[in-house]
């Protein structure tokens, strides 16, 4: 198969450093990509670790629903993830940000994930939101649509009043951006490779999530519906929630947003 940009993508049986890769799908303009994908899925031709990568998107969604700034030159794809620990629970979210911020460092990116799955990358010691990932599960198959601002990045005023953060591309941090089929190649054999390479994926994934996890160590706010509990993250649970230290004592948070106060 072969992308727009002349870069051969791998298909089931191709082989790189002794890895089989997992099938790689393009497509050019579409609603969203996970849309996509899920039909694909459902017909029998996409496999688990096969994926789709699109152009563009004309309704691309993040967290809750919300709309993802979707214009060309930008990485939007939808990978279809195994539906086995851990990612057959709470933590599925997390685990997968973890293998994609792990992948994104491996090739160099300064890269952080804000839990539970935001890509930050710092640049000139500020923190960015950069990328994001979303997981959706509907009859036992389960998908992780992943954005990343390349070329591109949406303007402040156009992020909702309560962002966390402004937005970066990747294309602010380097002279010569990678092309978004060419990075995604790339992504997807980093992280099929160390979930692969490691009989115990299940068991290592938050230590692997916490090498990266923004804010470790300094004082954070979480809130959710019931108020606000300010207190120092410790890291993460094995739930995919994080673990504040306030008062003395160390609690399990999940189901709100993670800021600074």
């Amino acid at each position: 198969m072969t992308g727009k940009s002349g870069c051969r993508l791998p298909s089931r049986g191709d082989r790189c450093s002794g890895i089989l890769l997992p099938r790689i799908r393009t497509a050019g303009h579409v609603t969203s990509s996970l849309d996509v994908a899920r039909k694909l899925a459902e017909e029998g031709r996409l496999e688990v670790w096969d994926s789709l990568i699109a152009e563009s998107q004309s309704a691309g969604r993040g967290q809750l629903r919300r709309s993802w700034f979707s214009p060309p030159g930008n990485l939007h794809a939808a990978l279809r993830l195994p539906l086995s620990p851990p990612f057959d629970g709470s933590a599925a979210s997390v685990a997968a940000g973890g293998l994609f911020v792990g992948a994104l460092r491996e090739l160099g990116w300064s890269v952080w994930l804000k839990w539970p799955n935001d890509l930050v990358l710092t640049h000139h010691g500020l923190p960015r939101k950069v990328g994001g990932i979303l997981l959706e599960e509907r009859d036992g198959i389960l998908l992780a649509g992943v954005g990343v601002n390349i070329a591109s990045a949406p303007e402040l005023s156009a992020l909702r009043k309560d962002a966390a953060m402004p937005a970066a591309s990747l294309a602010g941090a380097a002279d010569s951006p990678p092309l978004a089929e060419n990075l995604w190649q790339q992504l997807v054999k980093h992280a099929y490779s160390m979930y692969s390479a490691d009989n115990d994926f299940s068991g290592c994934w938050k230590n692997e999530a916490e090498r990266f996890l923004l804010w470790k160590d300094r004082e954070v706010a979480f809130t959710d519906e019931r108020g606000t509990v300010r207190g120092r993250l410790a890291g993460l649970a094995f739930s995919g929630g994080v673990r504040l230290c306030f008062d003395g004592k160390t609690g399990e948070f999940s189901g709100g947003s993670l800021h600074l106060p």
